[in-house]
């Protein structure tokens, strides 16, 4: 899973910018960061009662190749067209490894340390695949920026979809057989079914706003920021390098924390640094306020995706049902980030979009504090003591 995430985030920080120097404009920017994330949400919608069905082994393979070919693809697709359609494919295949990943998290065998524990096991799927993101994200923008213009970044594209051939590879003859559960439902198309729990829509719109932070703010508005202030593309590589290493650090602290705090209070306390964060950037263009916010926004990156399973495990329910119902509004809160942030961005400027993403922090703030009172989150709270 670490590997998984280094290779998909290896290029999603530099793909904004990359779609500005190779001449798009505005509509096309927006075109071009909106075709992906449609394709996860498709994915996301439309596989709620198949990719939970299927073999999680065979779907993280399929995922990881069709990932790897789309981003070859947009290396050296030459029209508009092509170009669109393999960001589609690269869409098609993020769904299905995502969705497939967390399936994968809670069907691989427990081995000796005890029974199967849905939230341990999606605490380490987690904590592997954002280590592997956070490793990967700053990747990409350095070898654009080490090999200037679109040559560099079509090359950064190249590796990212030869290292996801290699580890569909890795991952089709290493990993045991992990089909679904017995008595599942076999593979079909189709919408899925919500369940009427208290809470639910509050976990899976808190959901939606840490996917919103990870592809609107890491992938898209912090990339954009600096390019439209004259940061060279090196100095933006090294900030979301500096974000990730901080993500890390957090990640390796965040049982403690989630000990001390409770799940709740970790939400809030990282939302309200996130606000101050947006803030931050609204008002202040230096590079030193740029640098040190994007520290700050790995402690908030970390803070809001380590509480997330637990939440689903708390709230939404069931390992497949709950966890696909999961992915639709984490796939929805991309699609808004990526796609909303670079329309913002390249439309209105830095400064606006950064007083959206404090609007959206509010409405996560308020949403983290009604989940307060309805979940208990004693027990998992153990778990991931175990999990990190």
């Amino acid at each position: 899973m670490a590997a998984a995430g280094c290779t998909m985030s290896l290029t999603a920080p530099l793909e904004v910018l990359f779609a500005e120097d190779i001449g798009y404009g505005p509509l096309l920017i927006v075109g071009f960061m909106l075709t992906s994330s449609f394709g996860v949400i498709v994915i996301d919608i439309f596989g709620t009662h198949c990719v939970p069905a299927l073999d999680a082994r065979l779907t993280l393979t399929a995922a990881l190749a069709l990932f790897g070919l789309a981003c070859i693809g947009m290396a050296v697709a030459w029209t508009v067209p092509i170009m669109m359609g393999v960001r589609l494919l690269q869409g098609f295949g993020g769904g299905m490894m995502l969705g497939g990943g967390l399936q994968a998290a809670v069907r691989v065998p427990q081995g000796p340390q005890g029974p199967r524990n849905p939230a341990r096991a999606l605490g380490r799927f987690n904590a592997a695949f954002l280590f592997g993101g956070a490793v990967g994200s700053p990747v990409g923008l350095i070898i654009a920026g080490v090999v200037h213009g679109v040559t560099g970044y079509r090359i950064a594209f190249g590796i990212t979809g030869t290292l996801a051939l290699l580890i569909a590879t890795g991952v089709l003859f290493t990993l045991p057989s992990l089909a679904a559960p017995a008595g599942f439902d076999r593979p079909r198309i189709g919408l899925p079914r919500f369940d009427k729990v208290p809470g639910t829509l509050s976990a899976l719109l808190l959901a939606m706003v840490g996917d919103f932070l990870r592809g609107g703010v890491l992938f898209t508005a912090l990339p954009l920021a600096g390019a439209a202030r004259g940061f060279p593309i090196l100095g933006i590589g090294v900030a979301i390098g500096l974000m990730s290493f901080v993500e890390i650090v957090m990640l390796t602290v965040a049982y403690r924390l989630l000990a001390r705090l409770g799940l709740a209070g970790l939400l809030l306390s990282a939302l309200g640094l996130g606000l101050a964060c947006a803030t931050v950037l609204a008002v202040d263009e230096s590079p030193l306020a740029y640098l040190a916010v994007s520290a700050l926004f790995g402690c908030v990156l970390a803070g809001t995706t380590i509480g997330l399973p637990l939440v689903v495990v708390g709230l939404v329910g069931d390992s497949s049902a709950g966890l696909a119902r999961f992915r639709i509004s984490a796939g929805l809160g991309m699609l808004a980030g990526s796609a909303g942030c670079a329309t913002l961005g390249t439309a209105v400027g830095a400064a606006p979009l950064f007083w959206v993403v404090t609007a959206v922090l509010l409405g996560g703030l308020a949403l983290a504090y009604d989940l307060g009172r309805i979940l208990h989150v004693a027990e998992p709270v153990q778990d991931v003591r175990r999990v990190v």
